[in-house]
């Protein structure tokens, strides 16, 4: 079995919507040790006060969302998995609107 066949029962609108829900996830957990280094700030305090209420806002979103652009150009333009595609561009446009959104 190729590993094409593998990839075609995981081609679906759902199994893209819901890893294109995980990994910004992972991407903003991942954010918070990187923008963190050396500095004493809680999670909790992380993602209320510098998410929500500060100028880095759009910086952690953005940075939030790149493990999805990596994964779409895998599952776009490698593996051809259009379905799975879908789910992660509908993931990626609502968080770009919410970048736009707490931009104003």
């Amino acid at each position: 079995m190729s590993f094409q066949a593998k990839l075609e029962k995981y081609d679906t609108i759902v199994y893209g919507v819901i890893v294109g829900l995980i990994l910004p996830i992972i991407g903003f957990i991942v954010s918070y040790f990187i923008k963190t280094r050396g500095i004493d700030i809680t999670f909790d305090d992380y993602f209320f006060n510098r998410l929500l209420h500060s100028e880095e806002k759009m910086d952690i979103v953005i940075f939030s969302m790149i493990p999805n652009m990596f994964l779409f150009y895998f599952v776009n333009f490698k593996w051809d998995m259009f379905e799975f595609t879908k789910g992660i561009v509908g993931v990626t446009l609502v968080m770009g609107i919410l970048v736009v959104i707490l931009g104003l």
